[in-house]
């Protein structure tokens, strides 16, 4: 069967633009959710309960159908937006 990939590829890669900005968008979108319960809690819990979430293996798995490049750099982007997520959480932590 044919697999039809929802990423442009350029010379026989993906187009990593397009593919980093699904994973933003993505990234963000799982906030926006989970912004509701987090408002209800307080920074260090939500840093807490925000280390625990499997960012890598949602973008994985939502990806499961695209190359291992694309689902690498998905994770990658999606990872470091989690990274400064949680940077900055920390740095209102401790004010």
């Amino acid at each position: 069967m044919y697999n039809l990939s929802r990423f442009n590829c350029v010379d026989g890669k993906p187009d990593e633009d397009q593919v980093e900005a699904w994973a933003e968008s993505y990234f963000y979108n799982i906030m926006n959710i989970l912004n509701a319960f987090f408002s209800q809690v307080d920074v260090p819990e939500t840093l807490a309960r925000m280390s625990c979430i499997p960012f890598g293996k949602l973008v994985a798995e939502e990806l499961e159908d695209e190359s291992a490049e694309v689902v690498a750099i998905a994770v990658a982007k999606v990872n470091e937006l989690a990274e400064i997520e949680m940077e900055l959480l920390q740095a209102y932590a401790t004010d």
